[in-house]
């Protein structure tokens, strides 16, 4: 009997274990890759209409919290691989995509140390903060790219030198738009889904 209790106990621990922690590295690393075969082609140096990768990684940060962050990374590795034609381990894409995920991760960490709002109400998204947070990030993530690219290209003479103010503009509406639409669409139907099936996974705040 007590071995049975043990047997039971351990299958337990294991299910919390792939629950709490493998997951959420998963649930990510597919998050990421269906927003960027959902998006097209990617134009590093002069900007997408919208960028849906940008809200992917948001949303999996406010999720699973800044422990997925290798598996973004991994994702955006993959899609470039497997949707750009990129080499895995080229150099330069490797570099963009670090910076990449850093936007996401510096807007949240900055609404969250100066309190500027909660995500969550409950287990719901709040829309008033998600839109908050999509122009910042936006912004965030349009300034690391205009630095990286700038300093990419100054450094390859096959890389035509940027265009700042055209750069701007299209990365900060591109990312918006990828942000809100991603963050949006995940309030209405992702969020709601994985609080059904998993609702340990979603964070009350």
């Amino acid at each position: 009997m007590m071995n049975k209790v043990k047997g039971e106990d351990s299958v337990e621990q294991t299910e919390n274990y792939w629950l709490e922690n493998l997951s959420p590295q998963f649930a990510t690393l597919i998050i990421v890759l269906v927003a960027y075969a959902l998006n097209g082609p990617a134009y590093p140096f002069v900007g997408n209409i919208v960028w849906l990768p940008l809200g992917a990684m948001s949303l999996c940060f406010l999720l699973f919290g800044f422990r997925v962050v290798l598996a973004a990374l991994l994702a955006t590795q993959l899609s470039e691989f497997w949707f750009q034609s990129q080499p895995f381990f080229d150099q330069g894409t490797l570099i963009l995509n670090v910076f990449g995920v850093i936007g996401p991760i510096v807007a949240i960490a900055s609404m969250r140390f100066f309190k500027l709002s909660n995500f969550f109400d409950g287990s719901k998204l709040i829309f008033q903060h998600l839109v908050f947070l999509a122009i910042l990030t936006a912004f965030f993530n349009t300034i690391i790219s205009f630095f990286v690219t700038s300093f990419i290209a100054s450094n390859d003479s096959s890389i035509e030198p940027i265009n700042a103010t055209l750069f701007i503009k299209n990365f900060l509406i591109g990312d918006i738009l990828g942000c809100l639409i991603v963050l949006l669409f995940a309030a209405i139907v992702v969020v709601p889904l994985i609080q059904y099936f998993f609702p340990r996974l979603v964070p009350s705040e």
